[in-house]
């Protein structure tokens, strides 16, 4: 359904399809991801995303016990369609592990971007919601493991890498990508798609060949 076939949408940038609105559960998931996204999730009150959905609170409150629960829902909705983008661009590139990783950065990149509200939800402000929210936020980070793990296959060092590889690689490049979102230079980062696919492939190939590989594919 699209946004003129719903005019009691909430206000605002319309999310990817994958996410599309289709009931009253999902106008308030969004309408928790933009409050958290403009006010702050400490900041932001049910009745601000009730208001935004346009619903009355009682169908807030027969869905979820707190704030902290619709948040955790919508937070996993989004992470849900940030995998779907990456795995989708991953396997659809046909090329070597570091073309087919490059596709994935990118098209992260470009959703997180494009999408603001997302971007400060899932990177920003999940760190400011609680222990739940951090173990969830662990585990998103964990489902990105595998397209690194790949790189084990064409690494001089294969399986003596360090078990733990993957996480060390994505959580300097999510530190960069936290960094950017906060200070509001979401929309920039596809400019820093070259300076963190090195980050990503460092550990695998070498400094070296990592910059070669990453200037190779910027400039295909």
């Amino acid at each position: 359904m699209d946004s003129s076939a719903a005019p009691d949408r909430p206000r605002g940038p319309s999310l990817p399809r994958a996410y599309a609105i289709r009931s009253e559960r999902e106008r308030l998931l969004e309408a928790m991801v933009r409050t958290a996204a403009a006010r702050g999730y400490e900041a932001a009150t049910v009745d601000e995303v009730v208001a935004m959905a346009g619903l009355p609170r009682a169908e807030f409150d027969a869905l979820w016990p707190s704030k902290e629960a619709c948040f955790l829902e919508a937070y996993d909705a989004v992470v849900d369609v940030l995998v779907a983008h990456v795995e989708a661009a991953y396997h659809s590139s046909s090329g070597p592990w570091p073309q087919r990783l490059d596709a994935g950065l990118g098209a992260l990149l470009e959703l997180l971007a494009a999408e603001a509200d997302i971007a400060r939800m899932a990177i920003v402000e999940v760190t400011a919601v609680g222990e739940d929210a951090r173990l969830r936020y662990r585990g998103a980070l964990d489902r990105f493991v595998g397209f690194l793990d790949a790189g084990r296959e064409i690494s001089p060092q294969g399986e003596s890498l360090p078990a733990d590889t993957a996480r060390f690689a994505i959580g300097s490049v999510v530190a960069v990508i936290f960094d950017e979102v906060r200070a509001g230079r979401g929309p920039e980062l596809p400019g820093k798609r070259r300076q963190l696919l090195v980050a990503l492939l460092t550990p695998y190939l070498g400094a070296e060949r990592a910059e070669a590989e990453a200037r190779a594919l910027g400039e295909a």
